[in-house]
Parts: C-alpha cells; sequence; structure tokens
C-alpha cells in the first residue's frame, strides 16, 4: 500500500516537472491554468466516458491543480473509486495539455438488486440509460451506496413515484460476510 502511494506520488511528481519544464515563460507561468486538450481514462472496470462525466472535465476548459482536485474529488465521493493519478502529456505543434487519469477502483464488487423485484427493472433501465456507470455489481462502501440510493430517488422521481423511499441494507451469510446490496422501496410512511 505505501509502495503503491510513493509510486503514485513519484509519478505525480515527475509528470508535474515534466509538464512544467516543457511549458515556456517564466517559473510563475508555469503555475497558470492550461486548456484541456483531450481526456484519457485507464485501469478502470468503468466506461472512461461516464469517469469524464462525474469529473465535470471538458476538453477546451482551462485547468490547474485545484480544478483537478475537485474533479477527483467528485470522482472519489461516488464510492466506486477509491483514488486517482493523473499525469499531462503535450503533443508537439499542439495548444494544451492531455491529461490522463489512472483510477483506482473500490473492490471487491457485490451483488446489488432493487426490492420488491416488480419494481426493478424499470428502474435499472432508468440507471443504465442515465449513465452506464449503474451496473448491478457495486463495491460496499458508504458513499456507493448513498450514490446509487439518491440516483434510485431520482429515477422514482422520474416516474412520478416522489414520495417513495429508497434504504438501503447490506444482506450478509451466517458468518457476516457481505453477499450483496439490497436497495428497498417503499411507500412513505404515515405521519
Amino acid at each position: 500500500m505505501f509502495r503503491s502511494v510513493r509510486l503514485s506520488a513519484i509519478f505525480l511528481s515527475l509528470a508535474f516537472i515534466i509538464w512544467a519544464q516543457s511549458r515556456p515563460g517564466t517559473p510563475e507561468d508555469r503555475h497558470k491554468p492550461v486548456q484541456l486538450a483531450g481526456i484519457d481514462v485507464m485501469g478502470t472496470r468503468l466506461p472512461p466516458q461516464s469517469i469524464i462525466k462525474v469529473s465535470g472535465l471538458k476538453v477546451g476548459q482551462t485547468i490547474d491543480d485545484e480544478v483537478l482536485k475537485q474533479a477527483s474529488d467528485k470522482i472519489t465521493s461516488t464510492g466506486l473509486v477509491k483514488g486517482l493519478d493523473y499525469g499531462y502529456n503535450i503533443m508537439p505543434g499542439k495548444p494544451g495539455v492531455y491529461l490522463t487519469l489512472k483510477v483506482f477502483d473500490e473492490g471487491p464488487l457485490l451483488p446489488a438488486r432493487i426490492l420488491p423485484e416488480e419494481q426493478a427493472q424499470p428502474i435499472w433501465s432508468c440507471l443504465e440509460s442515465s449513465d452506464p456507470i449503474f451496473s448491478r455489481e457495486m463495491p460496499n462502501t458508504e458513499n456507493a451506496i448513498h450514490f446509487y440510493s439518491i440516483n434510485i430517488a431520482r429515477c422514482l422521481g422520474n416516474a412520478g413515484a416522489t414520495h417513495e423511499r429508497v434504504a438501503a441494507t447490506v444482506a450478509c451469510d451466517g458468518s457476516g460476510k457481505s453477499i450483496g446490496i439490497d436497495f428497498h422501496i417503499a411507500p412513505p410512511q404515515p405521519h
């Protein structure tokens, strides 16, 4: 674990040094924002376009370290990803920088179910059509459960069921090992 973090820090430091040295101008210019010319995503089971969408980054926008930190926070806040590294590439003769995101997925994955089963298919269809980041397997993290729950509630609201509640439970086997995550759809409780 510590070696991976150390290697990640070295990679980021080297990438930044190479990027900073390749930029023209004074040392102060090296800290100025740059235009994002492209984004590459690697190392993840999740669809690259979904990672880019969650990050909020868009080709053509101006980026700096603060923008990249915010994008990283957005991605990891889903609970589907435990971390990421990034590096810049400059293409000779082309403006801007090309960003590479190396994503480290959370794991292990558990089966996810929506209950009652008769309500499951329309909700899964809504989730999957909004973004392929949603699958029927997910990590058992608080943020991932929250991410799925709020998006299930959004799908219920889109279907007109604005008062239904979503409650998640982690199913365990007899030894207490997590074996699945269930999202229960329930009508509102009477007041």
